[in-house]
């Protein structure tokens, strides 16, 4: 393998500071406080204004409102960078906003918009190689798509949403050691890259204690950054297109005060060029499980587990050094407090189950171990 193309490889995955941050490849495990709190199964069971980001139709469940919340990450990562002696480490905290609003135009018709958040964050605490001439590895990739979105109910069981998907990113690399390990390579500093493509979604209740919702988010073709398109980017066009991704979900209520939401998504990391040539990262299955209980009218809890595979084979564990979001299995817990008049506070706890990748093939000698966890804070007011 290119050595220059496994270097680049490590680039990608850097830090981002305060905002966007991985679970799921580059993606959270949930959109919404709500969500977040059921291991983000929420494709048949929309709770809030940031419905769209899982399922543009749910807008039309949720009424007017306004939702803002903060997803707080915190990780830990060792990592055994090319052998077993140079090792390195680092812990970082961040926060994670997300928002919401939709507006019930009438009994058919919502307009709202939502965001949805993504990257990866990470730097360590020294260089990745001990040379006086390489500067200590950061960067930044992050990626927002704000989604306005129109939502209808064709019948009182069956809403149909379409979102505009608009995607921004900002990346950022520095301390990238060169091929021979000399030197850095040069650092461009911030660029930025745009995007639009769409999303759509359904939702059936198909009896009162049954829903079915089905999501598909067409890929988001990036413009090119263009000072590292003719180093770190060169071999995949000079722009980090996102990827292709659907899912289907249902929701069932065996009594009155209690959800149970099952989801399928599907990512095709594998169909985004600098996703799969550069970090071999592969398409993803998760699957999620929550469950929503009404303990009264003020007080619901919530808890959820989601899995899937790593999205990259350990051969690939070199050129993913950097990278955080590598845990494949969650453990969450929500409970929100509804105020009534005064809104509704949505707190929540997301485990990521401890994992490792110990590098085979190209990747021999290299060795990742990450811990991380997320707390959510978050507020709705309807009106």
């Amino acid at each position: 393998m290119n050595k220059f193309l496994v270097l680049a490889g490590v680039v990608l995955s850097s830090q981002i500071p305060s905002i966007c941050f991985a679970a799921n490849g580059t993606q959270l495990t949930g959109y919404g406080a709500k969500a977040a709190g059921m291991a983000g199964a929420s494709v048949a069971f929309p709770q809030d204004a940031i419905a769209a980001a899982n399922n543009p139709a749910g807008m039309a469940e949720v009424g007017s409102r306004v939702d803002g919340d903060f997803q707080i990450l915190y990780v830990d990562t060792e990592t055994e960078f090319l052998n077993s002696e140079n090792k390195h480490s680092g812990k970082r905290y961040a926060p994670i906003p997300e928002f919401g609003v939709n507006y019930q135009v009438n009994d058919r018709l919502s307009l709202g918009f939502s965001t949805a958040a993504s990257g990866v964050l990470f730097r360590y605490d020294d260089e990745l190689i001990p040379n006086p001439n390489v500067d200590r590895a950061k960067g930044a990739f992050m990626q927002v798509i704000g989604l306005p979105t129109i939502a209808y109910k064709v019948t009182d069981q069956l809403s149909l949403g379409f979102s505009l998907a608009l995607a921004a990113q900002r990346l950022e690399i520095q301390g990238i050691p060169l091929p021979d390990g000399s030197a850095s390579n040069p650092a461009h500093g911030a660029e930025y890259s745009y995007g639009a493509s769409w999303r759509a979604g359904a939702l059936w209740k198909a009896k009162p204690w049954l829903s079915v919702g089905a999501m598909y988010a067409s890929k988001i073709k990036m413009s090119n950054y263009n000072s590292y398109e003719d180093d770190l980017l060169s071999t995949t066009g000079g722009s980090i297109d996102i990827p292709e991704q659907y899912a289907l979900g249902v929701a069932v209520k065996p009594i009155d005060n209690l959800t149970v939401a099952l989801d399928w998504q599907h990512i095709s990391w594998q169909n985004s060029d600098t996703y799969h040539e550069t970090f071999g990262w592969r398409s993803q299955d998760i699957f999620r499980l929550g469950a929503s209980y009404e303990l009264s009218p003020d007080w619901t809890i919530r808890a959820g587990y989601s899995t899937t595979r790593k999205q990259f084979p350990t051969d690939y564990t070199l050129q993913n050094t950097l990278l955080v979001g590598i845990n494949p299995k969650a453990a969450t817990f929500g409970v929100t407090r509804d105020f009534k008049e005064n809104g509704e506070l949505t707190l929540g706890y997301e485990y990521d189950l401890s994992t490792s990748s110990k590098g085979t093939g190209a990747s021999e000698g290299t060795k990742i171990r990450t811990n991380m966890g997320f707390v959510t804070v978050g507020y709705g007011w309807k009106f």
